[in-house]
C-alpha cells in the first residue's frame, strides 16, 4: 500500500508542474495578445491623426501650422537653446515650458527639419489624448475588464475629433475652426493634455482611498504627481485655473455631497489641485521679465458685449456652410450627451436602486466633462475674450463623457450576456466590427499619409526661395514684421538673422529672444503688403542701395548707404530699452 502511494507520487507532481507550466504558457500568451492589441490601437490612432493633416497639407491650414508667427516659437526656442544663445526670452502672457516646450524638444531630437517635428507634435497630441482616455476607460471598468471595448471607447473619442477637424477646411482660427488647434503645439493644447492627465491622477488616488484597505503610498504618489504638474501648468498657462481647476473643484464637491469620498478625501483632493493652482500663480511673479503682457489684460468686463457678439458671429460662420452646420450638429449633440448623463448621474445618486448603476468613476468624469462645458463658457464671456481658440477645450473634454456614456452602457448590458453562447457571439461582433473599423482607419491613413510627409519636407515651400537668392551674400540681418520674418528666419539660409520689428522698425518683444538683437548689424527691411512694416517705416532710412521684389514682399538693401547705419543704431537703442523694461539690464 505504501510502495503504491509512493509510486503514484511522481505522477501527481508531474502533473501539478504540467498544469503550471499550462498556465504560464496561457498567460503570457494573453500578455501578448493585449500587449498587441494595445499596440495596434496606437497604430489606429496614428493612422487618424494622418487624416486630418493630409486634408491639412492640401489647403491654407498647412501655412498656419508650419509657417505662422505664432506656431514657431517653439521652433525658435528650441533653436536658441540649441545655439547657446543666452536666455533672454519674451513670450506673451503664457510661458511654454510645460509641457509644450518639454513635449517639442523631446521630439525634435530626432528630427533635424522643424516641419517634421511640428507633424509629429500634432499626432504625440493626439497619442497622449488617447493615452489618458484609455487609462480613464481602464479605471471605470475596473471591475468588470474587457479590453476591446475599452479600446474601442477610448477611439470614439479620438475619432469624434477627428471628424470636428475634418469639418474645419477652412483656417479661421479666431472664428469657427477651433477643433483644429489641437494639433498645433502654442494653441493651448497642453492645459488640455495636462488636465486629462490630472483626471487620470485623480482617479488613481479615489482608488487608493476605496474600499477598507487605504493605500497610503497610491496616495500619497497620485496627490502629489497631481499638485507638481498642477503648479508647473498653471506658471505657464494661468488658463489652467479656469479650463481644468475650477470644474475639477465643482466634480469633487458632487463626489463629497452625494457621499461617494469622504471629507477628507475631498479635502486632501480640493486642497491638493487648489493649493498648487495658486502657487503656480503666485510664482509668475519670478518669471515677469519673460512676460509681455499681464494676466489683467486678458480680463475686461466692458468687453463682455463684444465677446457675446463674437460667438453669435461664430455661430453665423458655422450656419452659413453644411459643414459647418453639421460640425454644429455634431457638438451640440456631444455637449447635449454629456450634460444628460451628469443629470442621470446626479439624479441616480437620490434612487437607492439607481445609485449602484452609476460608479465612481463615472459620476466623477461626467461631472468634470460637463461642468467643464459649462464653466468654460462662462469664463469666456465674463472676462470678455475676444479670442476663440480659448474654447477649446469645449471641443475635448466633453469626448470623456462619450467616452464614458459607451462604458456605462456596457456596464449595464454586460450581467444580462450570461450564456456562453451569447458572449461569445457578442465578443466576435465586436472584434469583427473593431477589425473592419481598424483596417478602414487604416487605409484612409495611408491615403493621407504621402501629402504628410510631403508637407513635412517643405516640397511645397516656394516662399522662401526668392529670399535666400536676395540675401544669399548678406552676412548682415534684416528685419521685417512678426507675421514675415519667423519663417524666413527659422526656415532661410540666410547667415545672419531676420528678425521682427513693429511698424517703426523698433523692437517687437513678443514670443523671440531679446538676445538675438544684440551686437548685430542690419542692413535690409522687408516690406510687407499689410503694413506691418510699410513704405513709410523705411523712408527715414533714405534712398535703399536695391530692392528685390518676392512676391507679395519687397525687400529694400541699405547696405553700404546711410540708412543702414541708421537701422542698426534704431534697433540697437531700442533693443537696451527693451532690455531693461524686462529687466534683463538694470
Amino acid at each position: 500500500m505504501t510502495s503504491s502511494i509512493h509510486a503514484q507520487q511522481p505522477d501527481v507532481l508531474k502533473t501539478s508542474q504540467t498544469s503550471n507550466n499550462n498556465k504560464l504558457r496561457r498567460s503570457r500568451l494573453q500578455w501578448l495578445s493585449g500587449f498587441a492589441g494595445e499596440l495596434a490601437a496606437l497604430v489606429v490612432v496614428v493612422a487618424l491623426v494622418l487624416v486630418p493633416l493630409g486634408r491639412m497639407a492640401g489647403s491654407l491650414w498647412s501655412a498656419i501650422l508650419l509657417y505662422n508667427g505664432d506656431s514657431l516659437v517653439l521652433p525658435l526656442l528650441y533653436e536658441s537653446i540649441a545655439s547657446n544663445e543666452p536666455f533672454e526670452w519674451v513670450f506673451s502672457s503664457q510661458l511654454f515650458f510645460f509641457p509644450e516646450a518639454i513635449l517639442y524638444s523631446a521630439i525634435a531630437f530626432f528630427f533635424e527639419d522643424p516641419r517634421a517635428t511640428i507633424i509629429t507634435n500634432s499626432v504625440v497630441n493626439v497619442l497622449l489624448f488617447y493615452a489618458f482616455t484609455r487609462l480613464i476607460a481602464r479605471f471605470a471598468l475596473r471591475q468588470q475588464r474587457h479590453r476591446l471595448i475599452e479600446i474601442m471607447s477610448s477611439l470614439v473619442a479620438v475619432g469624434l475629433l477627428v471628424a470636428f477637424c475634418l469639418l474645419e477646411p477652412e483656417p479661421n482660427v479666431n472664428g469657427s475652426a477651433i477643433a483644429t488647434l489641437f494639433l498645433f503645439n502654442t494653441y493651448y493644447q497642453g492645459v488640455i493634455i495636462v488636465g486629462a492627465g490630472v483626471l487620470v491622477l485623480t482617479l488613481w488616488a479615489l482608488r487608493a482611498t476605496a474600499g477598507r484597505r487605504r493605500r497610503t503610498k497610491a496616495l500619497v504618489a497620485a496627490t502629489t504627481l497631481s499638485a507638481v504638474v498642477t503648479a508647473a501648468v498653471t506658471l505657464c498657462d494661468p488658463l489652467y485655473l479656469l479650463q481644468v481647476t475650477v470644474p475639477l473643484v465643482a466634480a469633487f464637491t458632487i463626489l463629497w455631497f452625494t457621499r461617494h469620498v469622504n471629507w477628507r478625501t475631498f479635502a486632501l483632493l480640493c486642497g491638493t489641485n487648489v493649493a498648487a493652482a495658486l502657487l503656480g500663480l503666485w510664482a509668475r511673479k519670478f518669471f515677469q521679465s519673460f512676460l509681455s503682457i499681464s494676466l489683467d489684460k486678458y480680463l475686461d468686463i466692458e468687453k463682455i458685449p463684444s465677446s457675446l457678439t463674437l460667438l453669435g458671429n461664430t455661430l453665423d460662420e458655422l450656419m452659413a456652410t453644411s459643414l459647418g452646420l453639421l460640425k454644429l450638429a455634431l457638438w451640440i449633440s456631444l455637449i447635449a450627451l454629456a450634460l444628460l448623463f451628469f443629470a442621470y448621474a446626479l439624479f441616480a445618486q437620490s434612487r437607492p436602486r439607481l445609485r449602484r448603476t452609476v460608479s465612481t468613476v463615472e459620476l466623477f468624469i461626467g461631472s468634470f466633462s460637463a461642468l467643464s462645458a459649462v464653466t468654460m463658457t462662462l469664463a469666456f464671456i465674463a472676462t470678455g475674450s475676444q479670442t476663440t481658440r480659448y474654447l477649446l477645450p469645449l471641443f475635448l473634454f466633453p469626448l470623456l463623457s462619450a467616452t464614458i456614456v459607451v462604458l456605462h452602457i456596457w456596464r449595464r448590458i454586460a450581467p444580462l450576456l450570461r450564456r456562453e453562447s451569447t458572449r461569445h457571439r457578442v465578443n466576435l461582433s465586436l472584434r469583427f466590427v473593431s477589425a473592419v473599423g481598424a483596417a478602414g482607419i487604416l487605409v484612409a491613413g495611408g491615403v493621407s499619409a504621402p501629402a504628410v510627409y510631403a508637407m513635412s519636407t517643405g516640397a511645397d515651400y516656394v516662399g522662401v526661395d526668392c529670399f535666400n537668392n536676395a540675401v544669399a551674400d548678406t552676412s548682415t540681418s534684416g528685419v521685417g514684421s512678426f507675421w514675415v520674418t519667423r519663417q524666413w528666419d527659422l526656415y532661410g539660409a540666410e547667415r545672419g538673422d531676420v528678425l521682427q520689428v513693429k511698424h517703426d522698425l523698433t523692437v517687437e518683444d513678443w514670443m523671440i529672444n531679446l538676445a538675438s538683437y544684440e551686437n548685430e548689424r542690419f542692413s535690409y527691411v522687408i516690406v510687407d503688403p499689410w503694413n506691418g512694416v510699410g513704405v513709410d517705416s523705411i523712408a527715414p532710412l533714405g534712398e535703399p542701395a536695391d530692392a528685390t521684389q518676392c512676391g507679395d514682399f519687397t525687400i529694400y538693401d541699405f547696405a553700404g548707404t546711410p540708412g543702414e547705419q541708421l537701422l542698426t543704431d534704431t534697433i540697437a537703442e531700442s533693443t537696451e530699452q527693451t532690455l531693461e523694461d524686462h529687466g534683463f539690464r538694470s
